[in-house]
């Protein structure tokens, strides 16, 4: 199980990688809202979203940009606990 979330982890990764660095990009676009770093003491600067609409790129693509990093966080989470796991039993 834990070699299966790991290849599915390294897959993800690579498409991540392609998508964000290959692809073409959309224009960005103010949101309005002002982001702080440090706990709200600064840097802070207005936040932009990248507007992905008129983008001329498959809807995976488009998937993997928005949710690829926190579906690599969940595998690699998930693929330490099954690989601890099988190394207990």
């Amino acid at each position: 199980m834990s070699v299966i979330i790991w290849v599915s982890f390294f897959v993800v990764l690579v498409l991540s990688y392609y998508v964000n660095y290959y692809l073409p990009h959309g224009p960005s676009y103010p949101t309005g809202e002002i982001i702080c770093q440090n706990d709200d003491r600064g840097p802070c600067r207005e936040q932009y979203v990248e507007d992905m609409r008129n983008l001329n790129i498959p809807d995976w693509a488009k998937i993997f940009r928005l949710w690829g990093i926190p579906l690599l966080m969940g595998l690699a989470f998930a693929g330490i606990v099954v690989s601890i796991k099988n190394k207990e039993e």
